[in-house]
């Protein structure tokens, strides 16, 4: 059975998130990896990940490497105010939206 799971503000690629959010790593590339490798730890390939908003930054192409470095193959994805450059290839997740109500255990 597959396990349903919710996720936000991964940020992946921003060097300045780490000092506003005082996050524990020295670049972008340890944290983008240290995201990575705990996201698909928990969330298997046969799981539903919907994701909260702000995934990354950098252009298309940065989007689908970080996307193709996540193993769950559903992910819902929910835009953030740091989607632009995601939005432009939002065909990388299962749906999309700007607003979304979700029902789980229903």
């Amino acid at each position: 059975m597959a396990d349903t799971w919710f996720t936000s503000d991964f940020h992946l690629g921003h060097f300045n998130i780490i000092r506003y959010c005082n996050r524990p790593f020295a670049d972008t590339q340890e944290m983008n990896e240290a995201i990575v490798e705990r996201m698909n730890a928990s969330v298997k390939p046969n799981d539903v990940l919907y994701f909260l908003g702000d995934f990354c930054m950098g252009g298309p192409k940065a989007v689908a490497l970080y996307r193709n470095q996540i193993a769950c193959k559903t992910i819902h994805f929910i835009d953030g105010n740091h989607d632009g450059t995601t939005r432009k290839v939002q065909h990388l997740f299962t749906s999309w939206s700007s607003l979304s109500e979700i029902r789980v255990g229903w």
